[in-house]
């Protein structure tokens, strides 16, 4: 390692939620610069990870740390404070051993520690326990009054079910749900059309064909900037048990591909469903028929073949979900191909993620020797034949995963999480 004098740092800052003005991205990279400056430390590249939860993110699935972990030459890795790395112990020890491997250590400039030494590491394995300790104390607390707001009939907070609007509460402090008056028909047409049979991604074409309102703070696009309705956000509207009057143990979770489940719902002592009738619009015997309806037509195989589309096998049983850990199905969202997670739904358009992968293919791999010459001549002398592209890709791919997103954002490179095999040398 270089003397102290000699010492070449990278900085990095992490946010979960930009509106923190007191850890601001840019004031954790100032009191970086300030820090190496003070040390006579040169800086070789700031790593930034804006709006990435330290609990639901490990270092090493983030973009910012991994380009990080890609520059070589530096000694320190210098950050605001413990918490900005990572929330739990595991997570910190973990980007600390990535680290020592490359023969640096992390520096905290709000927490005393210099992990450029014994000493300094096992201190900042104790902060990162009282991290932990934390960020677990703050959840509780936060699980413990949710659960009182919900048990007292009031309206947590959070994304709106569509058809309903919050209202100051008539009986007390806080609010509570009503019935939209201008959605709540659209809702209620849609729900009857699909108990007909109706297929999801016909009732979003419908929903966009007649211009229905969309859902409250929608952020759903399309190209030329016009809103339309995709298959997604109908099929999450229909499965909400706010149709029978139930309330969800997390209602309104603004993360794409995370479907409510039908019986996470309050119950009373004995364990049924509390029903506020004042916002059901469904029986529970016809919601339960409902979702069995959607269960049926979920899939692309439960579907008529005439009504099949067929996609590129390109990236069949390649890409896994990050979160359910199986591999994403192919399918269709309005005529566009998508991948979708079986089991929490989340999806990816495929328009933009397989020249996405196919670039960083020949870019970061095009070079490498694969049967006699490179990937990059296999590559092109596989033409068209989607089958013969794919174990290319296959060869050179120890993982590939995706990670869900933000409900009506464009394509998200940083929701893919790619990993190469090590390279081979000729």
């Amino acid at each position: 390692m270089n003397t102290l004098t000699e010492r070449r740092c990278v900085l990095y800052a992490r946010l979960s939620v930009t509106k923190e003005e007191s850890v601001s991205i840019a004031r954790q990279l100032d009191a970086g610069r300030k820090y190496a400056a003070a040390r006579g430390w040169s800086v070789l590249g700031e790593f930034v990870d804006d709006g990435v939860s330290a609990t639901a993110n490990r270092p090493e699935e983030r973009k910012g740390w991994s380009d990080l972990l890609a520059v070589s030459g530096f000694d320190a890795v210098v950050i605001w404070k413990v918490d900005r790395l990572a929330r739990r112990v595991l997570d910190f020890l973990h980007a600390d051993e990535a680290l020592q491997e490359r023969g640096a250590g992390l520096v905290a400039v709000e927490d005393p520690i210099d992990m450029t030494s014994p000493q300094g590491r096992a201190f900042a394995v104790m902060l990162a326990v009282f991290g932990e300790m934390e960020a677990e104390a703050i959840r509780s607390r936060v699980r413990a009054a949710r659960a009182q707001i919900l048990k007292a009939g009031r309206w947590p907070g959070g994304g709106m079910p569509y058809g309903f609007v919050s209202a100051q509460n008539p009986d007390g402090p806080g609010r509570i749900l009503v019935k939209d008056p201008e959605r709540i028909p659209w809702l209620t047409e849609a729900v009857a059309r699909a108990i007909r049979g109706e297929p999801v991604n016909a009732i979003a074409r419908w929903l966009t064909d007649e211009k229905a309102p969309m859902p409250i703070r929608s952020s759903i696009r399309v190209a030329d900037g016009t809103r339309t309705w995709n298959r997604q956000t109908v099929d999450g509207l229909l499965r909400n048990p706010v149709l029978a009057g139930m309330t969800p143990y997390n209602p309104g979770r603004g993360r794409s591909g995370t479907r409510v489940d039908p019986l996470a719902v309050i119950r009373d002592e004995r364990g049924e469903p509390v029903i506020n009738e004042s916002l059901a619009i469904l029986t529970q015997e016809e919601f339960a028929h409902l979702q069995r309806t959607l269960d049926q037509r979920d899939v692309p195989q439960a579907r008529k073949k005439d009504e099949r589309v067929a996609t590129s096998p390109l990236l069949s049983r390649v890409v896994v979900c990050h979160d359910c850990d199986v591999h994403l199905c192919r399918g269709t969202n309005q005529k566009k191909p998508v991948l979708c997670c079986p089991q929490c739904r989340q999806t990816m358009g495929r328009t933009a993620l397989d020249p996405y992968l196919v670039r960083r293919l020949l870019t970061e791999r095009g070079s490498q020797p694969l049967l006699g010459s490179t990937v990059r001549a296999q590559w092109h002398a596989a033409g068209s034949d989607e089958h013969a592209r794919r174990e290319i890709l296959l060869s050179q791919v120890e993982s590939l995963r995706v990670r869900r997103g933000v409900v009506g954002r464009y394509f998200d490179k940083d929701r893919v999480l790619l990993r190469w095999k090590p390279k081979v040398h000729a």
